[in-house]
């Protein structure tokens, strides 16, 4: 694969010029990206907006280039659209609750559709043609409810540094949940919390917002 400029750095991976409209995603710890490769054409052979990709080798997938903004992005020169985003986020899972899981992902919890499992704001972006859904590391097979569950929290903690985003986060959290079923995805939120306090990026803050959540839903735990 032909690597060019360095255009974009995120939190695991390395994006890079690769030719017209394509890039090279890789990742800084040199681990394989193969999986979420295959990932990522599966959600799009179930018709879910999932970036297209090209090729796969090791650490780098070649991938098509999305320009646009992710939702926090956008918000912040539009606060307005706070709850259409969060309606979004809704949308977007209760699509991705159509496309069964490959037999060869890994059990996130009992069930058979493809789970996202980090489907949060910063995670989907705003092209002329309609949103793409990126980073599918964490991907699993599962309930769809768990994904809800997951993306609930995310939605409640997930770290924004421009204050009209911190006064609109209610917004999008409201609009999330009259978009899916929260009664199905309350009993994974004590899952999904553990997932997210045990990754290495979450902060002090961000696991302070899950305690408060779950202290204020109280859910009983998947039997």
């Amino acid at each position: 694969m032909r690597v060019g400029c360095l255009i974009g750095s995120g939190r695991d991976c390395d994006v890079f010029e690769a030719g017209a409209g394509k890039v090279i995603r890789r990742a800084k710890d040199g681990r394989s990206l193969e999986r979420e490769a295959s990932v990522m054409r599966h959600a799009r052979r179930g018709g879910f907006p999932a970036p297209e990709v090209f090729d796969a080798d090791g650490s780098d997938i070649l991938m098509e280039r999305i320009d646009g903004p992710s939702l926090p992005e956008d918000a912040v020169a539009h606060p307005w659209r706070m709850s259409e985003h969060g309606a979004l986020l809704g949308e977007l899972l209760i699509k991705l609750s159509a496309v069964r899981a490959p037999g060869w992902l890994p059990a996130a919890c009992g069930g058979g559709k493809l789970l996202h499992l980090d489907l949060h704001p910063y995670n989907v972006l705003l092209t002329h043609d309609g949103p793409r859904v990126i980073d599918w590391a964490n991907a699993g097979r599962g309930a769809s409810a768990a994904d809800v569950a997951s993306t609930w929290l995310a939605v409640a903690s997930f770290p924004l540094r421009d204050p009209e985003l911190r006064r609109g986060r209610p917004l999008m959290l409201a609009a999330f949940l009259d978009h899916v079923d929260r009664e199905a995805a309350r009993p994974y939120l004590y899952m999904m919390a553990e997932r997210r306090r045990t990754d290495r990026n979450a902060d002090t803050a961000e696991t302070a917002a899950i305690d408060r959540l779950l202290a204020r839903e109280q859910p009983v735990n998947v039997p």
